[in-house]
């Protein structure tokens, strides 16, 4: 992995902001009732100095409590994707579990795009509250989802949750398309008991499951 740090060359940081400076103009141009100049002037009014909305990620999470209410009310707000999963970003911090009975009740929506429902899913991950784990087994269970279960499989994993094994080991039986991440998610684990659903899949004719497979077993000794 490189350990490049961008900002020890100025003149490259300095041509990104430029080109994000022209992107936003021409998109503000083209959406004259984006939410997002208002919620940047709200911020510079509050002293917060910035020249492209991505520069606002870092004051978090250290100013969270003037931040994130801001944030919630215009995410609330917005209604084209892109802007609402620019405020989404905003609330990937381990800890900012207030947003997160929102974030779930727009991922159950069916007015929001799978693109967005994906974003939630990744900030859910990112946040990391251990009191919304029956939302989550819901969740992995529900092929209707899509995509947007990747990151709940990772956070039950993350979260070592016992009540998602058995939902897990189903998953492996009946969802073709989502076994892969079901047996991933049991890797996580690193649980001895676990052991034979992995070699179940350690011959596998499906290269990506027997690849997870074969690294549960290493792990497993």
């Amino acid at each position: 992995m490189s350990n490049y740090d961008i900002n020890s060359n100025p003149a490259l940081v300095k041509q990104m902001i430029e080109n994000s400076k022209k992107a936003s103009e021409k998109y503000f141009a083209e959406h004259a009732d984006s939410l997002i100049p208002p919620f940047e002037q709200e911020l510079r009014n509050l002293g917060f100095r910035f020249e492209i909305s991505e520069q606002i990620k870092q004051f978090l999470p250290k100013h969270k409590k003037t931040i994130l209410p801001i944030a919630i009310k215009y995410y609330q707000q917005a209604t084209y994707d892109n802007e609402k999963n620019f405020f989404i970003s905003l609330f990937h911090y381990r800890g900012f579990a207030e947003v997160v009975p929102m974030l779930l009740n727009d991922f159950y929506s069916d007015k929001i795009s799978s693109l967005t429902r994906q974003f939630i899913g990744e900030a859910l991950r990112a946040i990391r509250s251990k009191k919304y784990i029956d939302d989550y087994l819901r969740i992995i269970a529900k092929p209707q989802y899509g995509l947007a279960r990747v990151p709940i499989f990772l956070l039950v994993g993350d979260l070592k949750v016992e009540q998602a094994i058995p939902i897990l080991i189903h998953l492996l039986e009946v969802d073709e398309e989502f076994a892969p991440c079901a047996l991933q998610t049991l890797g996580a684990y690193k649980r001895f008991e676990l052991r034979p659903y992995f070699e179940g899949f350690a011959n596998s004719p499906d290269v990506h499951l027997r690849k997870i497979a074969k690294a549960a077993l290493k792990k497993l000794g």
